[in-house]
């Protein structure tokens, strides 16, 4: 039973239960004694479950939902999937608060767990991509240059405006000798190279270069950027103060960060659930939960 700190006032006044009849009510559920007082022929107890669960605001009022630790109790005694169920109702910003409990780094793991397209939204609304290539490692680079989703023709595009002088630069690292060469020469160059010195070629270039490179192919495809690995993606917010990592997420809907928690321990996850607005709980518990409301009993 979910030994609950409820309204007896208001549970007396509204069923017509004597405040003395109560003491003879410990350790039973609601329901049990609105079952014992139906027996003695009291008319309103004796449909209680099925009005108090067609009135959520009357049931917020008696199990004093307001309450935050009651309900948590209630929470307690749901499955993994019923909590799931109520933290889809949450806003954003509470879940975002519920995300607290984890360590940064736990909270950048989970973060890697998320689709590749929704991680993308989370960077690219905290940050645009040319910040973003400047904050990650060159070998987040290279490995996005060398994706499949990437091809010759869209590196020759992107390549036309790429500032010459890193042309050059690029040049240089694959010859090994100064390159004086105007823009068109070095494309044509390039043009005529084979797929193996191609690529050779595109990983030649300063990190400079590569970041006009990869803005310029996001400029013309955007959707690209989420040919980046999820570690790659999340390096920028392994030097942020976790409380700043946390204000990213509310780019997010709810629906989004929910396979974030869905793993959490069962205390953890009613704990989350609890931030809940106790009207919409209330509505839930009427909806969805019958067997819930009948376990909830009294704190004599």
């Amino acid at each position: 039973m979910i030994t609950l700190d409820l309204d007896l006032t208001y549970l007396c006044s509204q069923y017509n239960i004597g405040t003395s009849a109560m003491q003879q009510y410990q350790n039973m559920s609601v329901v049990e004694i609105m079952q014992a007082e139906a027996e003695k022929g009291n008319t309103a107890a004796a449909e209680f479950l099925m009005g108090i669960t067609n009135n959520p605001e009357e049931l917020a009022t008696l199990f004093e939902l307001i309450n935050p630790q009651n309900r948590f109790l209630i929470l307690m005694n749901m499955n993994q999937d019923d909590l799931m169920m109520v933290m889809e109702y949450l806003q954003p910003e509470e879940m975002v608060l519920g995300l607290s409990i984890f360590s940064q780094d736990a909270l950048i793991k989970l973060m890697q767990e998320l689709p590749a397209e929704t991680l993308a939204t989370v960077v690219l609304e905290n940050m645009d991509s040319e910040m973003f290539l400047k904050s990650i490692p060159e070998e987040y680079m290279d490995e996005f240059l060398s994706s499949d989703k990437i091809d010759r023709n869209m590196l020759m595009k992107a390549l036309e405006d790429v500032d010459e002088e890193q042309l050059q630069k690029m040049m240089e690292n694959v010859t090994g000798q100064s390159c004086y060469e105007e823009r068109d020469s070095i494309l044509e160059t390039m043009s005529a190279m084979s797929d193996d010195d191609f690529m050779q070629a595109i990983g030649s270039f300063e990190p400079d270069g590569k970041i006009q490179l990869i803005s310029n192919l996001l400029q013309e495809k955007p959707d690209l950027f989420e040919e980046f690995s999820a570690e790659a993606m999340t390096h920028p917010f392994t030097t942020m103060k976790k409380e700043d990592v946390l204000k990213s997420l509310t780019v997010l809907d709810t629906k989004d960060m929910l396979p974030m928690v869905e793993d959490l321990p069962q205390d953890l996850m009613a704990l989350i659930a609890t931030q809940i607005n106790p009207e919409t709980f209330s509505e839930l518990l009427c909806e969805n939960f019958a067997d819930v409301i009948a376990n909830c009993g009294i704190q004599m």
